[in-house]
């Protein structure tokens, strides 16, 4: 009697995909993750030097600023009507 021991497909398909990103993949990916903390960093140094009148006129307050930015839920939509 014989055993065949093997990996499922899936997780062969998986492995492989780890092995073919190189360094230049992951350097791409790195530098990309790095272009958007900068962006989202100026975004919020732009709105945190703003009055808060500036910041109510776009329907934000200091404490909302960080989740505007990132796109998060919790902070409030945009509204002519405060």
């Amino acid at each position: 009697m014989s055993t065949t021991f093997s990996t499922p497909a899936a997780a062969q398909g998986a492995a492989g995909l780890a092995t073919v990103a190189g360094p230049g993949t992951i350097l791409k990916r790195w530098w990309r993750t790095y272009l958007s903390w900068r962006i989202e960093r100026a975004a919020i140094s732009r709105l945190e030097m703003m009055s808060d009148r500036e910041l109510k006129d776009i329907g934000l307050t200091r404490p909302q600023i960080i989740g505007a930015v990132r796109g998060q839920a919790g902070h409030r939509s945009f509204s002519r009507y405060y």
